[in-house]
């Protein structure tokens, strides 16, 4: 009877891994079917030692637009959805202390915590026919096999500061490759080698802790606010741009405290909000309001900036460097609310 007990457990245990298996997807790059992309850091990044505060916004990245194709490889022929799941290797704590990494996905800014998933799209939809199951690279004897489907995903690559302090050195020790995000099906991530698409970054060791603190400050015609004064609301129409305000941004370089390790070097802005964001790019005094507020700059005043994307401020050059926006308020509805409103939004500036 022992033994006899001993054989079921081992059994029952085989039955009870198949359903984890049967739910996995395969998702490559639909035009090459790579399974890896290294964003690798070529340039030097430096950041200014005078704000490390934590959360605060080092480095980001383009954004990268990838179409992935994914294929029904473990018989699940209802279909799924496809998952970007972050930190599949488990070696964000790998990195050096004083950094840490994440993904902006639809204007959202991303921690990349092991277990944590955001929804891509449909990765397979229900079968029409057999076939499904030798599409593309898919070569699978069951029976039937879900139908293959492609999403489009959009996604930057950022870096903060934690708050520890930074190397003695004052350049970041972490010299591998590390694993961001796997795209896969809502079971859980595939275990086959190859079969699901990874982003990584490397080349972290190329960020530089420097002493530079400009004072950066906004111009606009209220202060540091824009005041869009009064509007009256039986103008409202639809997507229709009400009233533009232009703004300024100004880095000055010319304090006794400002450092003097940043010369020559790029600055790049990222805009960001706590309000509601529509879109990606129009922020909402209340998610109800039937307006809301789009930034641009002002040598592309058509092109609405999208919340948590890089955008080239110019180079310091030891004096003051002055870059010009515009806020403009847009109608969403033909019956917004009336009322005072505010809205906020922040800009982190960094070099390259």
């Amino acid at each position: 009877m022992y033994q006899h007990w001993i054989k079921l457990l081992v059994v029952l245990g085989a039955l009870l891994s198949l359903p984890q298996a049967a739910l996995a997807l395969s998702c490559k790059d639909a035009q090459t079917q790579s399974v890896r992309r290294v964003i690798s850091l070529t340039d030097d990044i430096y950041v200014s030692t005078g704000d490390l505060t934590p959360g605060q916004l080092l480095w980001r990245s383009e954004n990268y637009t990838v179409t992935f194709r994914c294929v029904d490889d473990y018989n699940n022929p209802s279909g799924e959805s496809s998952y970007l799941y972050w930190d599949p290797a488990q070696m964000m704590n790998q990195i050096d202390p004083s950094i840490a990494v994440g993904i902006t996905y639809k204007s959202v800014n991303y921690r990349l915590v092991k277990g944590e998933r955001q929804l891509a799209g449909a990765g397979t939809s229900p079968p029409a026919n057999k076939a499904n199951c030798t599409q593309y690279w898919n070569r699978s004897s069951a029976s039937r096999c879900a139908t293959s489907q492609q999403v489009t995903v959009t996604f930057s690559v950022y870096i903060v500061a934690t708050g520890a302090p930074p190397p003695a050195s004052g350049q970041v020790n972490s010299r591998g490759t590390y694993d961001l995000f796997q795209v896969d099906g809502v079971g859980g991530l595939n275990d086959r080698p190859g079969a699901n698409y990874r982003a990584a970054i490397s080349g972290l060791g190329r960020i530089h802790f420097i002493s530079c603190n400009p004072d950066i400050q906004v111009r606009a015609n209220a202060g540091n606010a824009i005041d869009f004064g009064r509007i009256p609301s039986n103008r409202a129409r639809a997507g229709v741009i009400e009233r533009s305000v232009p703004f300024a941004v100004e880095i000055n370089m010319t304090g006794p405290n400002s450092g003097n390790q940043c010369n020559n070097r790029a600055l790049v802005g990222s805009f960001s909000t706590s309000h509601p964001v529509q879109g990606g790019t129009v922020i909402l005094p209340r998610s109800d309001s039937g307006f809301g507020i789009v930034l641009a700059d002002a040598a592309r005043p058509t092109s609405e900036i999208a919340m948590n994307t890089a955008v080239p401020l110019g180079v310091i050059n030891s004096t003051v460097v002055l870059h010009d926006f515009i806020a403009s308020l847009k109608w969403l509805s033909d019956t917004p609310r009336i009322g005072p409103f505010r809205a906020t939004a922040t800009i982190d500036v960094s070099f390259r």
